[in-house]
């Protein structure tokens, strides 16, 4: 059931249980791990995201460049597609990741000790295997959208998902600006009407008087936060990476990875 009623706090929150179900439940906007990782590891990640490079996704401005690959890209594509590039998309990010940590199984081991002994990447079946988790992408500007499984995903495992957050590690920050703004508006099958043709975006009437959290890029933090929740990321001076995928929360409980 979607929640309308005002958040919480607009405060960052500490990851724990309590926070974590509450933000599953939109009561709160996002969950903020501190010097998740250090300002060392963060410089390593980095040398080795330039030395790989980025691709960018077509017909998306403004232009949004990425490392691995996404479930929404193969929408409108076969499936199988998706499942026959993991490998090769998990095969760069443990070269970028070998050069340092893996975020992801940091995150995994934090969400095990906090919320649930059940985290693993997304499995499909027998036949497509599991999910891609662990997207590096740079954004200057993202428009306002959503993410969530049950408009992207209907005919996938990943669909039967009940709440959908994102998390973002900030590899590099940038020096002003960057901010990605959540608005405690939850998307709902009617505001398709109001999507952008041609785009992923959406009409900002939606938001107009909905409450609103700035998420403030700082190099090393992780931030979590409620990707069924409208968003945006505004302009920023300066390069603005992150690694980041889905947590989406199964019918049973359990918590599964995907990008």
């Amino acid at each position: 059931m979607l929640r309308a009623t005002k958040w919480q706090t607009l405060n960052d929150c500490e990851m724990n249980q309590q926070n974590f179900q509450a933000l599953l439940r939109n009561e709160i906007p996002s969950i903020r791990i501190s010097k998740f990782a250090s300002s060392e590891e963060c410089h390593k990640l980095a040398l080795a995201i330039e030395k790989v490079g980025f691709n960018f996704y077509k017909n998306v401005e403004p232009p949004i460049g990425r490392i691995g690959i996404t479930q929404f890209e193969y929408i409108k594509r076969d499936k199988r597609g998706y499942f026959d590039a993991v490998e090769k998309a998990n095969k760069t990010y443990n070269q970028v990741t070998s050069l340092s940590f893996d975020p992801l199984k940091r995150l995994a081991t934090i969400l095990r000790q906090n919320v649930s002994s059940q985290v693993q990447i997304a499995y499909e079946n027998e036949a497509y295997g599991y999910y891609f988790a662990g997207l590096i992408r740079q954004i200057n500007v993202a428009l306002l959208h959503i993410d969530f499984a049950g408009l992207d995903a209907p005919n996938w495992v990943i669909g039967n998902i009940t709440s959908q957050l994102v998390w973002n590690l900030y590899i590099k920050a940038p020096s002003q600006g960057g901010v990605c703004k959540v608005y405690n508006r939850q998307w709902q099958p009617e505001d398709e009407k109001y999507k952008t043709p041609g785009s992923y975006g959406y009409d900002r009437s939606l938001i107009a008087t909905s409450e609103v959290k700035h998420n403030i890029p700082l190099t090393g933090d992780l931030v979590i936060f409620n990707s069924r929740n409208f968003h945006e990321v505004l302009p920023g001076i300066g390069e603005r990476i992150t690694i980041n995928s889905f947590i989406g929360k199964m019918p049973g409980g359990d918590l599964v990875f995907w990008s």
